[in-house]
This record gives structure tokens, C-alpha cells and sequence, in this order.
């Protein structure tokens, strides 16, 4: 860690530490996007701009790997992204070929700044939790955005996206494979189990993680 990044992020550390600010997902997501778009909005604080994109890359690879493995061919497939951020892994999917892509985030800067950035693509200012998903979608992609949608915000968010699917479509999302506690109110973690109050839990399969990337889940009505 680079001395200005850990002179930026101890003091943030503290903050969320210690004081535990109370957490209001649009509030929080709006500021953070307002003051710019990058890493150090959506990425993991502890990791300098050179950390993130490594950590980001292990997860990308799995999640290609993933997408090969499931036979999906996204230049045909329709693609909507839950939490579209800084466009990370919109990114991802242009450069897997995909042309029907609409991306959300609860954060209107986070959609006011894509829209430029993607001109092809369709974003919205959306709480997924609230607001159910239009039409249906053969992939749906959720990344490191389960943790930030909590109690019964979560369930309300997966009722919306199991709506959205169709018989063969794919949820890929991470989550954590053992329950563990947060430091921060910003984060609560979600389990397998979790996933299963709301899903089959024969649509669930844990993915491979050949890269070593976050553990991620494919979720989908055709494993039943």
C-alpha cells in the first residue's frame, strides 16, 4: 500500500470503524459516485488502484470461465447488471460482444455517468430492492452487490430478480460459502442458504474458481 492511499484510507477506516455512520444505501451510493468513479467507489478501500485491478482480474477471469462453461453466447443473450457502478464489468460484457445490455445502479451520478461512457447500452437509476425488474433476461449479473442490500432489502431484491428469469436464464453473483460477520454497516454478507429462501435450492450451484476470484454462484431455473 502506497503511503497517499493509506493516508486516504486509515482515516476512512476509522470512520466506519468506529463512529459505524448509520448506513443509507441510496445517500451512501450517491455520495460515493458523486465524487468520482473509481476504484476507490466501488472497490475494496484496503487496495491501491494496482491491487483492485488485480482482484477485479481474478474475478473477470472466473466469471468469462463461467460464462464459456455455461455454454452462454452473449452476442445473442439478452444481459441487465444489478449495481452497473463504474461500469467494470459493463466493460466486460461489450468486450465479450454483448449488444442488448441494460445496467442499473441506485446511484443516479453512477447512471448519469455511464450513459456517455456506454452509448450503446441502456442504463437506470434503480433501488433494486424496490423496484421490480422490466421484462426478462437470460443473463442477470450481480457483482460484490449482495452485501450492500440487507435484511429484508435482500429478499425483496432476489424476489425481483427471480421474476425476471426465464427457464433457462442464469444469475451470476458472488456471495460468501460460510457466514461471517461485517465491521462496517455498510456490509452484510449472504450465504448459500441465504440465496435459498427465495431460489430452489436446486437451481444453485457454487462456480469453480480456476483464478481465484471471489466465491460466485450461477443460479438458475434450468438446473431443476
Amino acid at each position: 500500500m502506497g503511503l497517499l492511499h493509506a493516508l486516504r484510507w486509515y482515516p476512512s477506516l476509522v470512520t466506519d470503524i468506529i463512529i459505524k455512520p448509520h448506513y443509507r444505501p441510496a445517500e451512501f451510493w450517491e455520495k460515493r459516485h458523486a465524487r468520482d468513479h473509481t476504484f476507490w467507489t466501488v472497490g475494496r478501500r484496503v487496495y491501491d488502484t494496482e491491487g483492485n485491478e488485480r482482484w477485479y482480474g481474478r474475478l473477470a477471469a472466473d466469471l468469462r470461465a463461467a460464462l464459456t462453461a455455461e455454454k452462454l453466447d452473449l452476442k445473442t443473450l439478452g444481459v441487465y447488471e444489478i449495481g452497473a457502478g463504474t461500469g467494470y464489468w459493463t466493460r466486460l460484457m461489450r468486450d465479450l460482444g454483448c449488444v442488448k445490455y441494460e445496467g442499473t445502479d441506485i446511484a443516479e451520478s453512477a447512471v448519469a455517468w455511464l450513459r456517455p461512457q456506454f452509448p450503446d447500452y441502456t442504463f437506470a437509476a434503480r433501488d433494486a430492492a424496490v423496484d421490480p425488474i422490466p421484462g426478462f433476461w437470460d443473463v442477470i449479473v450481480m457483482m460484490h452487490v449482495d452485501e450492500h442490500v440487507h435484511a429484508e432489502r435482500f429478499f425483496a431484491m432476489l424476489r425481483h430478480i427471480k421474476a425476471a428469469m426465464r427457464p433457462t436464464s442464469r444469475l451470476f453473483t458472488t456471495y460468501v460459502p460460510v457466514a461471517k460477520p461485517s465491521g462496517v454497516t455498510y456490509v452484510e454478507y449472504h450465504t448459500g442458504d441465504d440465496y435459498a429462501r427465495v431460489f430452489p435450492a436446486a437451481w444453485i450451484r457454487p462456480l469453480p474458481q480456476p483464478n481465484g476470484g471471489d466465491p460466485m454462484l450461477v443460479i438458475s431455473p434450468a438446473y431443476a
